[in-house]
Parts: C-alpha cells; structure tokens; sequence
C-alpha cells in the first residue's frame, strides 16, 4: 500500500470516492475546506454519476487542476497554459492505463485489480483499490503544478 493511502484511509472510510479524494487532497495543499466542492465531485464517482465512465481520477484530477488554475470569478482569468497542463494530465493517465482497456472506471479498477493479481470484485470499486493509482495521479499533478510554475495556494490567474 502506499503511504499516501494511510493518510486517506479515513476518508475512504466516511465514503469518499476518487474523485472526492483528489479534491480534497488540493483543499488540504491549499489550507482549505470546501464542502459544496467535495460534494459536486461526487457526480463523477465511479464514472459520473455511477454510470462506469470516466475513472474519477482522470476527471477529478482535471477538476483538481482547474481549482488551481482555472476561472473561478469573473475578475479572474484562467492560466493561459490550462488547456496544456489539462491535456498533460490526461495523456499521463491515458498511458497509464492503456492496458486496462479504456478509461472507464470499470476498466481501470479491473486493470489494477490485475496488477496486484488480485480477482476485481462486482459492484463499485472501493477506493482502497485504487489507492496506488490515486497517489501516482496526486503525485503527478504536484508535478504538473511544479513544472507549469503554478502556486497551490493561490489562483493564478489575472484580476
């Protein structure tokens, strides 16, 4: 297990998803709380909505990345590069799970269900699976926002 998920094992265990986890994991870097956020991103728990489709850390993660440099207001101006640091994000989660078979939520937690050599379960998976994945995808966007220059504690863009 990695030792990110000992930090977030807590929080799996009050019925956080992946999606959540990413955000909450921004709001945490940024001294924040946001509870209407955290709730939003639960639309996109195991592939929006329930729906098996797009892993909740590829578009949480790309919520997360918006947080910090996106348009939140109308004095501000998101980061000129977002689309950039958006499209790196994505492309890194696309090569990592290419194997899986798709993007999907179902996909990616069968995928690394695999990589332990472990049988994937029915039903929605459970966060604690995909904890090795979630903290490789928290690491890259710290990455991410280290190389594009950007400050997590504070929006970027322009007034």
């Amino acid at each position: 297990m990695h030792p990110l998920m000992l930090e977030l094992l807590p929080w799996v265990r009050q019925g956080y998803c992946c999606s959540q986890l990413l955000l909450l994991l921004t709001l945490q870097a940024r001294g924040e709380e946001n509870p209407a956020l955290v709730r939003a991103a639960q639309g996109l728990c195991v592939g929006i909505g329930q729906s098996d489709g797009p892993c909740g850390l590829l578009t949480g993660g790309a919520c997360a990345l918006a947080l910090v440099a996106g348009k939140g207001a109308d004095t501000e101006e998101a980061h000129p590069l977002l689309p950039a640091l958006l499209n790196d994000y994505a492309q890194w989660f696309y090569d990592r799970v290419n194997a899986f078979g798709g993007i999907n939520c179902g996909c990616v937690a069968q995928g690394l269900a695999g990589e332990r050599g472990e049988a994937a379960q029915a039903g929605p998976p459970d966060p604690a699976g995909c904890g090795d994945l979630l903290a490789e995808a928290w690491e890259r966007l710290l990455e991410l926002v280290q190389s594009y220059d950007l400050d997590i504690m504070a929006h970027t863009g322009q007034a």
